[in-house]
């Protein structure tokens, strides 16, 4: 079986591109052949992986199209089209926390693209989502392929905080500085910001000059794999999330994991795994932050149970939905001929 992938794949490393690597990696390793085909890029580079898609397309079997909302559902509407042309079974993949606001809008256009076809989701949170407004949904896990854990070896005082997401409004940069700033001085804590994005500056010139709060480029994620070995908690603030890989890589590493409850974060992790605050609020982030760094010992068990958590994202435990999936596609689409 030869699977064709089209996605947008990003030459910074993360997200949905390292979903898509990782996925594409295990396949290789069963024994299947793929091909990816990245929409990312220029209108001229997106034109042209539509046409580089098309020829792909009669020689696979079926076609993987990965996406998010607004101008992220691209490749899948690629590959809706590429389906539609070359007569290959399709399967979607959608990744992202703004699902419910995308489909209030959209839905009736997407479902001329995707109508009953399968999309995949990694969270019940998405499944819900598309279940509400019609579509075929299907929940697989995201996964790593390496999930090696760790024992922290940041600070003894457990006071070392690590923020790493892209600087834009929708990961909320301005509550987590905020907090940081509330926060240093009482705490005699250290805040660590990784990331690019559209205002990092912005937010480097506000806060770039208080004690305690250091802001470091964009690093590669294999790099950020082990920065977070030198901190002790991960503090993520994101409006709209879905299954964020970040949090995965943070416990793997023994940090414990300040999250907001946005999304598909609270339909994965409990209360005994993470410390959760109420997305949007400053106030119950800077509470919680303190209570975490005041006594970092009385939350131990957290990084215990999340690391239990993080041991069941592995290929082992979706491969069979995956290749079931794309065997199914294969195989309805011959019983149709």
């Amino acid at each position: 079986m030869k699977i064709l992938i089209i996605a947008n794949i990003r030459s910074q490393q993360g997200g949905i591109t390292t979903q898509v690597l990782e996925l594409n990696e295990s396949l290789l390793k069963e024994g299947y052949e793929t091909k990816i085909v990245s929409t990312h890029g220029s209108h001229t580079e997106r034109f042209s992986s539509l046409f580089k898609a098309i020829k792909e397309s009669f020689n696979c079997s079926v076609i993987l199209g990965v996406g998010c909302a607004y101008y992220g559902i691209i490749p899948m509407l690629v590959s809706s089209l590429v389906s539609l042309i070359s007569g290959k079974p399709v399967i979607y993949n959608f990744h992202d926390g703004q699902v419910e606001e995308f489909l209030k809008k959209y839905s009736g256009l997407l479902k001329l693209f995707f109508g009953r076809d399968k999309i995949i989701v990694a969270t019940s949170f998405l499944g819900k989502s598309f279940g509400k407004y019609g579509f075929n949904s299907e929940i697989i896990n995201n996964h790593l392929n390496e999930v090696g854990l760790k024992v922290n070896s940041s600070s003894v005082s457990g006071k070392k905080v690590i923020w790493a997401r892209s600087f834009e409004e929708l990961y909320r940069p301005d509550i987590a500085l905020e907090a940081a700033k509330r926060t240093v001085n009482v705490c005699n804590a250290e805040f660590h910001f990784y990331g690019g994005g559209s205002l990092r500056d912005y937010y480097r010139s506000l806060y770039g000059s208080i004690r305690g709060i250091y802001f470091h480029d964009f690093v590669k994620r294999e790099v950020l794999l082990e920065e977070y070995g030198k901190y002790d908690i991960f503090l993520n603030t994101s409006d709209y999330d879905n299954f964020p890989m970040s949090i995965v890589e943070a416990g793997m590493n023994g940090l414990q994991v300040l999250t907001s409850n946005a999304g598909g974060i609270a339909s994965i992790y409990t209360g005994d795994e993470v410390t959760f605050f109420f997305k949007g609020n400053l106030d119950d982030c800077t509470e919680r932050l303190n209570a975490l760094l005041s006594d970092p010992g009385f939350y131990e068990y957290k990084k215990i149970n999340l690391q239990e958590k993080i041991k069941g994202f592995t290929w082992e435990s979706v491969r069979d939905n995956w290749i079931s999936v794309f065997e199914g596609a294969v195989s309805k689409t011959q019983s149709m001929n």
